[in-house]
Order: structure tokens, then sequence, then C-alpha cells
């Protein structure tokens, strides 16, 4: 019988590699993205805002709805996820009893599963038969309906928190929402909801129904993107409770701040970046980790992630990509026309501008590209959109599809 390469022996040799390795991290739960710090720099006056909107809870009252906006990696939910475990402990300090549930609305999917998962976070489904959202077989009504009564039968103070709201109302509108900000009329003084959206898209309310957009941002704050000085240091904090003393250069740092700098201001990636270094700094067995393992990081995530998204993209998405990587302007109307005679060329069907615009932000919540808003004074407004990942990346993405790549 022949011994496949990937035998035990082999195996092995790469556990004892890893086994004798330098240990340059002593904290890796500090680089994942679930991690919390107590100490989040430059959100003091965010945190502020937010815990004096919520602090009203402490006395009985309902706190009005807020909705958090920022770019991905300003530390909108870090902040809030802070401000609510030091609310938590001062509701316990003083006897008053309120009810925290967050959910994720990209991870729950559909409007369905947000309710679903509101009933299993607040414990409905496993101590109140009766009203129980089970897992598929109830209306939305119905399901929506068991929740307020599990409230109204135990006078619950809810704050319920939906991060990545925006992905919501995306995919499913807004129907669940206007539910939800409508539940304090039918709870009446037998408890109540009060809501925090957490939103990646500054123009998330555009989409609302007007209805809904008037409930639901009673209170309103916007995270702006970290500067790269801000990102260093966020980093240098980091690094202190991640690495083991002289195991990470302060020029490696400098450089991993200038990088998610020039990417938005986004300290999620840099952090991301921190932690992909140090492990292939690791796996070459470096004393240190320097600027070269920091370059090397960065090659190997965006070829790992939007490399991987751009080749397996749909056709009419890879055109759309292309399209906004040749705009010269990228202004919404430049990108469609650009779009269109790039299907032209190759005799394919374009799709319809609006169709467009649902791709492009898409595109957007994968951090493909970015968009904002810039406005024109009396000439109203016009969106930008720009290309986030390097355009050797797209281009060597695009080269793969020989259907595209004579466009390029």
């Amino acid at each position: 019988m022949k011994v496949s390469i990937m035998d035990s022996d082999y195996l092995d040799n790469i556990f004892d590699k890893a086994v004798k390795g330098t240990d340059l991290i002593k904290n890796r739960k500090t680089l994942t993205i679930d991690y919390v710090p107590e100490k989040l720099p430059f959100r003091d006056e965010e945190s502020k805002i937010i815990a004096q909107v919520l602090s009203v809870v402490l006395k009985g009252g309902r706190p009005s709805n807020l909705l958090v906006f920022g770019k991905p990696g300003t530390g909108k939910t870090a902040v809030v996820k802070n401000v609510i475990t030091r609310l938590k402990r001062k509701s316990i300090e003083h006897g008053v009893e309120i009810t925290v549930t967050i959910i994720n609305a990209k991870t729950s999917n559909t409007s369905y599963k947000v309710l679903y998962d509101i009933a299993e976070d607040m414990g409905i489904n496993r101590f109140d038969k009766k009203v129980r959202v089970h897992f598929t077989g109830l209306s939305m009504g119905e399901a929506t309906d068991r929740i307020l009564e599990f409230l109204k039968r135990n006078n619950l103070h809810v704050v319920l928190v939906i991060d990545e709201i925006d992905s919501l109302v995306e995919k499913n509108g807004d129907d669940v929402l206007y539910s939800l900000t409508r539940a304090n009329e039918r709870l009446l003084d037998s408890g109540f909801i009060s809501l925090i959206g957490i939103s990646n898209s500054l123009t998330f309310k555009d989409k609302l129904d007007p209805r809904v957009r008037s409930s639901l941002s009673e209170e309103e704050i916007v995270f702006n993107p970290y500067t790269v000085i801000q990102l260093r240091e966020i980093l240098n904090d980091r690094s202190k409770l991640a690495f083991n003393e002289g195991s990470i250069s302060q020029a490696a740092i400098n450089l991993c701040a200038a990088v998610a700098g020039k990417e938005n201001g986004d300290a999620r990636k840099a952090i991301d970046l921190l932690r992909v270094a140090a492990e292939i700094a690791e796996r070459e067995r470096a004393d240190m980790v320097n600027e070269n393992h920091i370059r090397a990081a960065q090659e190997k995530i965006e070829k790992d992630t939007n490399y991987e998204v751009i080749r397996n993209s749909t056709t009419h998405t890879k055109i759309i990509i292309l399209s906004i990587l040749k705009s010269q302007s990228g202004m919404t109307g430049d990108v469609y026309d650009i779009y269109v005679s790039l299907c032209n060329r190759i005799e394919h069907d374009s799709l319809t501008q609006r169709r467009v615009t649902q791709i492009i932000s898409e595109l957007d919540q994968l951090g493909l590209i970015t968009s904002n808003v810039v406005s024109h004074g009396r000439y109203g407004r016009s969106q930008i959109i720009k290309i986030a990942v390097s355009p050797e990346t797209v281009t060597n993405a695009l080269k793969d599809d020989s259907f595209i790549s004579i466009l390029l």
C-alpha cells in the first residue's frame, strides 16, 4: 500500500514545530473579532452619549430608540456592548431589572430568524411553552405577538440591540422593524422595548418607511473612522495585551496602522492584520513580528478573501466591479454607463440600474468598495463609489475569467 505524503509523521512534524516555535503571542483572544477590551480609546464622547440615552432605564423609564452609524471597524458594536455591560452592573447594584438582547441581523439572515433569535435570547422558548416561537411554522405576526405577550406577562424592560441592522433591511425590508417600533403602543405600561440599531451604512435611513424612520431614529450618533495616529495608539494598547514583551516592533505597529488608516480607518482590519502577521512570524520561528510580516499578512489577507470573493462572483458582479475600477468620477451614473458599455462589448444583456445599485450595496457590505454620499448644496447629493482593494487584486481575479478578461 502506497503511503500518502500527508501521513501521520508528516502531520506530527508540523505540530512539533508549532510546539517548539517561538511563543510571540501571550493572549490570542485579544486579537479576535469578538474581544471587547475594557478600555476603548478615542470613543469617550460616543460612549457618553449612548450611556446618557440608556441611563433613564435605571429610573424605570424607556430609553429613546437609538441608531448608531459608522463604517465597519469604527468601534460601534464594541462601544455599545461596553456601555451595556456597565449598565447591567449598575442595574444590579440598584436593584433594577432590565433585559438586554443582542442579535446580529446578518447572522440571523431573515426577518423571521430575527424574531426567533430574540425569543431564544430572552428565554421565551425555554420558560414559556404557551408563547414559544418555533424555528419555523409561525407567521411573522404570530411570532411578534408571542414575544410581546411574554414581555407583557413579565413586565419586562427590554433593551434590544440589532447589530448590522442595515443588512436586515437590505435583504428583507423593514416590516419587522415597523412591528418592533410600534410594540410599545401595544404594551402600554406592561413593560417596554427600547431599540438600538447599529448600521454600517450611513444612508441606511433612506431605505426605511417614513413611519419606521421617525420611530427608530429618536436619537442618532455617528462613529467617524479612526485616524492613523488613533489606530497606532489602539494597536499599541492591544499589542501590550496580546504579545509577549519584545515580540513585536514599533515599526510593524506603525505600518499596520498606516495600512488600515489608508483603508477607511478600520480598527478591526488593523487588529486582524496584526494577528495574521504574528501567525506568519510564528510559523517562520521568528523572534519578533516585523514590517515584512505585516506586508506578508496584508498580501495574504487580500489574496485569501478579496481575490476569492471576486473570482467567484457572478458575471454581472465582475463587470460592475470592473466598471467601478474604470470610472474616473466614481459617480453611480458614470459607473452604470460604463457597465452598460462593457456588457455591450461582450454581447451580454445589462441589468437595470436599480439592480446594479443593489449589487453595489452588497459589494459595500463585503468591503470590496466604499461608497460615500457627497452633498452638492442646492444641486442635491451624489454617491461616490471607489474600489477598496488593490487594483492588482481585482485584475488578477478577473483575468482568470476568460469571458471577462477581454474587457481588461
